[in-house]
């Protein structure tokens, strides 16, 4: 079992969007867009901080993989799921598992989130 967390400033993604109006579309696949369509900024930067804590449980950081290889879409009841590319599949495998699991959370200021490789 790997852990993996992190948490953000809600305030220094506002500033990136700013500077690369196209950012979003580098780090969020077009589902990810879609899912999250009339959502707040909040719900960017926890989607964000989700992929980097997967990136964590995966031990690799994204050397070798995208912010595509990773979505994280929300299911009708509003829970996070994990889709991985067979790359980022592999690399689950390899640590002996096979799911990633992820729990976001923000508040006005910041977004975190926690992930766990089982």
């Amino acid at each position: 079992m790997y852990p993996g967390t992190d948490i953000i400033e809600i305030e220094r993604v506002v500033l990136a969007f700013k500077r690369q109006p196209k950012l979003y579309e580098r780090l969020f696949t077009t589902r990810e867009q879609e899912n999250l369509i009339n959502k707040g900024i909040q719900s960017y930067a926890a989607r964000f901080a989700g992929k980097e804590a997967v990136l964590k449980t995966l031990g690799t950081g994204l050397r070798g993989l995208s912010w595509h290889d990773i979505e994280i879409l929300s299911d009708s009841s509003g829970e996070p799921k994990v889709y991985l590319s067979s790359r980022a599949m592999d690399l689950v495998l390899a640590r002996g598992g096979s799911k990633v699991r992820v729990s976001l959370s923000h508040n006005r200021t910041q977004a975190m989130a926690f992930a766990i490789l089982s």
